[in-house]
């Protein structure tokens, strides 16, 4: 029979506090890693399947769609659009666009866990782990 794992700890917080610190580090060494791999796609983007009818035919392509105006237009560079055309699945374009959404994604990910172990360390170092208890103070009042 397995034994349940205790939450509980007996680390000084200072030691706890340090741990946090060097996982955050870690992170922004992740971090950092992924964009030194490739280009990242800007925040707020997906990938977008779409169809044309054509010759009595579908065709299926792919576009890289922004929440504003960001891509250059292919007519008027001065312009900005919306979406970036990626082509037909597994062109050049559109596997970069999976390559650089998926560094997206990742860095959006650590980022996240990135602020959570920061708040952690704040309630850590600024006495936020602990607070009173509300209900101890309202018992024994006619509502209980």
């Amino acid at each position: 029979m397995s034994r349940q794992k205790s939450y509980k700890t007996s680390q000084s917080s200072t030691v706890r506090a340090q741990q946090i610190k060097a996982t955050i580090r870690k992170l922004k060494q992740k971090i950092q890693k992924l964009q030194r791999e490739g280009e990242v796609a800007p925040p707020n983007c997906h990938i977008i399947r779409y169809q044309t009818k054509q010759n009595q035919k579908i065709y299926w392509y792919y576009k890289l769609q922004a929440a504003e105006p960001i891509f250059p237009m292919a007519r008027d560079p001065h312009k900005k659009s919306k979406y970036l055309y990626l082509g037909k699945a597994g062109s050049e374009a559109h596997i970069n666009a999976v390559e650089t959404m998926t560094r997206r994604s990742l860095i959006d990910e650590l980022s996240r866990v990135i602020h959570s172990l920061q708040e952690s360390y704040f309630a850590l170092c600024f006495g936020g782990e602990t607070e009173p208890d509300p209900s101890y103070y309202t018992k024994g009042l006619k509502n209980d």
